[in-house]
């Protein structure tokens, strides 16, 4: 992946960790916080190209359990 990617991606994360981060549980937090900061040290690093494998996985679960819990807290608002 190239590291304007990273940026990117890291950049959604934090505005999702931003917006959501009151509903989100510690574990999520800490989970979505060490994803950050793993991608942050890749996107700093000096390889134009940056493999994700499993962190890549990871920043996906906690996007979906975000989605999840939001998903939710909708329906029980309705």
């Amino acid at each position: 992946m190239k590291k304007t990617s990273i940026k990117n991606i890291i950049a959604t994360l934090i505005k999702l960790r931003d917006a959501y981060h009151s509903q989100l549980g510690a574990s999520d937090l800490d989970e979505l916080d060490d994803v950050l900061g793993q991608l942050t040290r890749l996107e700093q690093s000096g390889r134009e190209q940056v493999p994700l494998g499993e962190l890549a996985m990871r920043g996906i679960s906690i996007i979906d359990s975000t989605l999840r819990l939001v998903t939710n807290l909708t329906d029980l608002m309705k």
